[in-house]
């Protein structure tokens, strides 16, 4: 049996702490100077990031709530009350950040992307916590 979007939120909660705990343990300066260190952890926020946006289109869905893109997404838990105003607007600049590694456009500047990722990384966690916080909200409800 699949599980249903609560379970899976949950799951994908788990997923995102596990990237971001992988990440914290591993950015440094030595990325700027090894490429499979830099490569891996760019692979691991981009994982971070898309399972955030997973997370946020479940919690969308489950709220009736329709949104075109995951710009739109954050936005939608923004005005629902799911997320801070902070969060969504890091939640944006962590999106952005990923697109720009995934797809390197205009080249990707080591530098700032590692000054960027040090600054968003917390970002990763605040979210999980104010979606698990919401998921307790709605279970109090039920």
């Amino acid at each position: 049996m699949m599980p249903g979007p609560e379970e899976r939120i949950v799951q994908k909660i788990e997923m995102l702490i596990d990237r971001s705990e992988f990440i914290e343990q591993h950015i440094s300066d030595e990325m700027l100077h090894d490429r499979i260190l830099r490569k891996a952890l760019y692979k691991e926020l981009q994982e971070a990031v898309e399972i955030m946006m997973d997370i946020g289109a479940l919690a969308r869905r489950s709220m009736h709530a329709s949104a075109q893109d995951d710009y739109s997404t954050i936005d939608e838990l923004v005005r629902l009350g799911i997320l801070t105003p902070e969060t969504g607007r890091d939640a944006k600049t962590a999106n952005g950040l990923r697109n720009r590694l995934v797809h390197e456009y205009d080249g990707v500047d080591d530098t700032i992307a590692y000054t960027a990722m040090h600054r968003l990384l917390p970002v990763l966690r605040t979210f999980a916590q104010e979606i698990t916080t919401w998921l307790k909200e709605q279970k109090t409800k039920s």
